[in-house]
């Protein structure tokens, strides 16, 4: 099944490794910009007068995790950029697995803070950051579904090139 949702080439034009290295520059700067993000809330938190220690501290401590989760997250998309480049399918089916996984947090994260702020907000700014959620994870799955037809290709490769070794 997840076969056939695998493309072959990127945008319908262009070759998968072409698509796979796009999609990890583009996942390198939306981390990149995730971690600045939450350093600058860091900053930030450490003048807050008004914050009850409680609030602060889980605050502060959200924030300090997301930055190392950040660090990690652009380790994974930089080691991708070498699997690509050397044709590893391994390091590209792990990175594939890891970046599956926090897209599906993503999307948990999103439907959770779509609801607890639904009776805040008015309806149409909630349906809008609903569609646009929902539009950044199906352009994420994209990139991540380009990583598996990567693999897959990259796994075709070494099956026939150990056909051919084997006869």
């Amino acid at each position: 099944m997840l076969r056939l949702l695998a493309p072959k080439k990127f945008l319908c034009r262009y070759p998968l490794s072409t698509g796979a290295s796009c999609g990890a520059i583009t996942l390198i700067c939306v981390t990149a910009m995730a971690g600045l993000a939450l350093f600058v809330q860091v900053m930030m938190i450490k003048d807050c007068d008004v914050c009850s220690r409680y609030v602060w501290r889980n605050s502060y401590s959200f924030s300090v995790t997301g930055i190392i989760y950040c660090i990690f997250m652009l380790c994974i998309h930089v080691w991708y950029m070498w699997g690509i480049r050397e044709e590893k399918s391994t390091v590209i089916i792990c990175w594939v697995v890891v970046t599956a996984m926090w897209l599906a947090q993503t999307f948990v994260l999103l439907i959770v803070l779509i609801c607890i702020y639904n009776s805040q907000v008015k309806f149409i700014s909630w349906l809008l950051s609903f569609i646009f959620g929902l539009f950044a994870a199906l352009v994420l799955l994209y990139i991540v579904l380009v990583g598996y037809g990567l693999w897959l290709e990259i796994k075709q490769k070494q099956l026939a090139a150990n056909t051919h070794i084997n006869t």
